[in-house]
């Protein structure tokens, strides 16, 4: 069985050998949905320099879309079980139906779920931060001194921030080591990386799955709304502006008080995780899309303790979360995730192709582009831990304890920890 599928994968690579790259066919493929919008199936004749007839002239396969098997919609469940709309069915369907419609998130019922949970998670945070930030508010007291809350208002807001992300982190760190530590991709005896892509597109997304890829497009979303929210201040401007008697847009953009410092940094992490979240849901590639969640929830739990014992002045307890932070985002975040996830999307996901279902034109148009942005979060994890040994040095060297979020735009947070 080994030599035969080591022989159908050399098959497979012989074969995507005799294809253009797979940005290129995934460009002709854009071009071709955006000129199908205006019934223009000739516009390759009116592509300049002669390009319909070179570089764009390679056709395309079906979109990937056509070969998924349907999912079971809302609506699909009630006429096969002959249910009613309610909470009992509406129950059924989310919590004890595998395969379903939630469990892709550009589906209609995902969306809308998706959007109920979003305004659920930022009510939350509404009534959780200001009680958190009042905690961090009697904490500062009593270790910074009146003058110093008064003087940081911004930074007992963004106390109740890493305390909320904190318990966030935590519980889907702990749901994800329980729910998936069975699972047979994570278990090189049992099959390991190679499941994610064998008998693609054909995998069963339970309950367990569909909820935790949704919790997760939620928080990220919302992650990417508080970030902008947080750091960017915008107000309404006139169109002409009255000293230079020059045309200027309606809106006015300026760093607020509580701006993160790795804002342009944590900017590009949000668009790539929220293309990869919805792009691997719409994929069906959510079994390595879990792995990458997992990853990442386990290391964001020794980070947001690190940034709350920092806040609270405990230099032993702010050392020993910053080794374990270094330590565990070792292991997950430069070990586990490029040389066995992104490893794997290298070597592995080619076996999507091996029962004839899916065209090898996919593989190379759509997995290239997983490539690419997984390698971009990749390389800010390093620049990441390399801003990180720029804090041990000031922790070990010089005795000062230094955010990880607060590195630009002037907010300088550096704590010097004097000798007693």
């Amino acid at each position: 069985k080994s030599q035969i599928l080591h022989s159908t994968v050399n098959m497979i690579e012989y074969s995507a050998d005799n294809y253009p790259p797979g940005s290129l066919l995934l460009l002709i493929s854009i071009l071709e949905s955006f000129f199908s919008l205006f019934k223009l199936p000739q516009w390759r004749e009116y592509m300049p320099f002669g390009l319909g007839e070179t570089w764009l002239s390679h056709e395309t396969p079906e979109p990937l879309s056509k070969i998924f098997p349907n999912l079971l919609t809302y609506s699909d469940f009630l006429s096969q079980t002959g249910s009613k709309v309610g909470p009992s069915s509406l129950y059924t369907f989310a919590f004890e139906t595998d395969t379903t419609s939630l469990g892709v998130m550009t589906s209609m019922d995902a969306l809308v779920t998706l959007t109920l949970l979003v305004l659920i998670l930022r009510k939350m945070k509404r009534v959780a931060n200001p009680f958190f930030s009042s905690i961090g508010t009697n904490i500062a007291r009593r270790t910074h001194g009146d003058d110093w809350v008064q003087a940081n208002d911004e930074k007992i807001v963004k106390f109740g921030e890493y305390v909320f992300r904190l318990i966030y982190h935590s519980a889907l760190a702990i749901y994800g080591v329980l729910y998936f530590k069975d699972k047979p991709w994570w278990h090189k005896d049992q099959g390991g990386t190679s499941l994610v892509f064998l008998d693609y597109p054909n995998h069963t997304i339970e309950t367990g799955m569909i909820w935790y890829y949704l919790v997760q497009s939620a928080y990220n979303v919302d992650a990417f709304i508080s970030l902008l929210e947080l750091s960017v201040d915008v107000k309404l401007q006139g169109l002409v502006n009255k000293n230079t008697k020059k045309f200027q847009g309606p809106l006015q953009f300026s760093w607020s008080k509580t701006a993160r410092g790795d804002f342009s940094e944590m900017m590009v992490h949000h668009v790539i995780t929220n293309c990869l979240v919805i792009g691997s849901s719409h994929c069906r590639f959510t079994k390595i899309g879990s792995m990458v969640f997992m990853m990442h929830d386990i290391s964001d739990v020794p980070v947001d303790m690190s940034k709350l014992a920092n806040f609270m002045k405990w230099k032993l307890a702010t050392t020993v979360c910053f080794a374990t932070l270094l330590i565990v985002w070792i292991i997950t975040r430069l070990l586990i995730f490029p040389f066995v996830i992104i490893r794997s999307t290298f070597y592995e996901s080619h076996l999507i192709c091996i029962h004839g279902l899916v065209d090898v034109r996919h593989h190379l148009m759509y997995v290239g582009l997983f490539k690419l942005l997984l390698c971009a979060i990749a390389s800010l994890h390093i620049w990441w831990f390399f801003i990180m040994g720029q804090i041990c040095v000031k922790l070990v060297v010089k005795g000062e304890h230094h955010d990880l979020s607060e590195k630009k735009h002037g907010e300088s947070q550096i704590i010097k920890k004097k000798a007693q």
